[in-house]
């Protein structure tokens, strides 16, 4: 099952999306430049961004397909609401979701946006060398951002539970690790964006994005 509950029943997956005050207190600092230096260039807040979703290793078909649907899942619990015509929101802000690499696309389900290339934002999971060296044919088009892949034993961290529940109540079936990871990436990137109001600067949101490597709740 890969329909998304949203589009389905008509309403979101409701979660207590909490972040740690540690951690919005590192994404404050974090953006008070980059809100100044909007205010001073008139840049406007974008509508909508996209994220290429790349994943490197092995099986990247079953793997990229099992991200997507943990991404999706966490970009569908805030702010997702009803006829979607993007691929759900990220903080406050429509985003659109590219799966990568293209080629390895072919098992991936339910998906509604439309894409744009180059994507703003890159988000690699994958271990190290391979991921480094995949993420390299993006940099320069695109905001690169690194996910590592949670250890093994993810799921007895406090809070997985829930998590755990909504994938299963959305998907009819128990999340993978990648799954789990793609989660936690979207997870943080909606907390690295929502302060912003998007994704730039590009600086401002590398520094937010690195604010919430720990911190953040299930």
């Amino acid at each position: 099952m890969s329909i998304r509950l949203t589009r389905l029943f008509g309403f979101r997956l409701q979660r207590p999306f909490t972040i740690t005050e540690t951690v919005l207190g590192r994404i404050r600092h974090s953006v008070v430049a980059a809100t100044l230096w909007i205010a001073l260039t008139g840049i406007a807040s974008a509508h909508s961004f996209t994220v290429g979703l790349l994943v490197v290793g092995e099986d990247v078909d079953a793997s990229l397909a099992e991200a997507v649907r943990g991404f999706l899942l966490a970009a569908d619990e805030r702010d997702g609401h009803a006829n979607e015509t993007s691929d759900g929101h990220l903080g406050g802000v429509d985003v659109q979701l590219l799966p990568l690499p293209r080629d390895a696309a072919g098992l991936v389900e339910g998906l509604f946006g439309t894409p744009d290339e180059p994507t703003d934002v890159v988000i690699v999971i994958g271990a190290e060398p391979a991921a480094s060296d995949a993420a390299r044919a993006y940099a320069s088009a695109s905001t690169v951002l690194r996910q590592f892949v949670l250890p093994d034993g993810w799921d007895s961290a406090d809070g997985t539970d829930g998590f755990v529940s909504r994938y299963r109540l959305a998907y009819g079936a128990t999340p993978g690790l990648m799954a789990a990871t793609a989660y936690h990436s979207a997870r943080r990137l909606d907390a690295a964006v929502r302060p912003l109001d998007g994704v730039v600067p590009k600086e401002a949101l590398l520094n937010a994005w690195r604010s919430t490597e720990s911190g953040l709740s299930w």
